[in-house]
């Protein structure tokens, strides 16, 4: 049966096509960040232990799940927008600067301009 339509997406854009699977990424960043002591030492050093309770380091251990509603001190908040919980995401802006700054030039070129005008106006 002949295909009918175009090429395919291999033919038609090699550039779009991945040759495996897509690898992740992975955000490197700490999720708490804490500064450190000699109760942070020791908490951390518990915390990595494979038997804490049985080391003797505690007398039990409690875990609880860290659901949605659980909140990590450092985190930001998460946003209820439309009835769904959305993490505000940091962008960095940086990049726009110069637009901004061609932006506020081109608006004092705009006053200048309204004001010379105007002022033509006013003169007869």
């Amino acid at each position: 049966m002949a295909k009918k339509g175009g090429a395919t997406l291999a033919e038609d854009a090699p550039w779009r096509v991945s040759s495996g699977r897509p690898v992740p990424k992975i955000s490197r960043s700490p999720v708490l960040t804490i500064s450190q002591n000699p109760e942070t030492d020791y908490a951390i050093s518990v915390m990595k232990h494979p038997n804490p309770v049985g080391g003797g380091f505690a007398m039990e251990a409690v875990l609880e799940s860290a659901g949605p509603e659980c909140v990590v001190p450092g985190q930001v908040t998460p946003l209820r927008l439309l009835g769904v919980k959305v993490w505000p995401v940091e962008v960095d802006l940086k990049f726009l600067e110069p637009v901004g700054k061609e932006l506020k030039m081109l608006g004092k070129f705009m006053d200048n301009a309204v004001e010379l005008m105007n002022k033509s106006f006013i003169d007869r």
